[in-house]
């Protein structure tokens, strides 16, 4: 699912974000179509990780399109 953060782990190393673009997961089927809704309402390309390497409990690690298993994580970093 979204969520909107100031900074968020990846591999154990704390990244900032762009406040007002959300970290959005998704599963390998919708990615495409998920990167360029996000590229269309943000008018910013997304970095992309694996989900896996995304930390947080708190986070929905769910496919926004489909709930599925997400695999890819879509976010911006700041200083990138």
């Amino acid at each position: 699912m979204e969520k909107i953060r100031e900074s968020i782990r990846i591999d154990g190393k704390e990244a900032e974000l762009h406040q007002e673009h959300p970290v959005r997961f998704v599963c390998m089927e919708h990615l495409d179509t998920q990167i360029d809704e996000y590229v269309d309402e943000f008018e910013v390309a997304p970095d992309t990780y694996r989900a896996e390497s995304i930390e947080g409990k708190q986070l929905d690690k769910r496919c926004r399109e489909c709930g599925a298993p997400a695999e890819v994580a879509l976010l911006h970093e700041k200083g990138m």
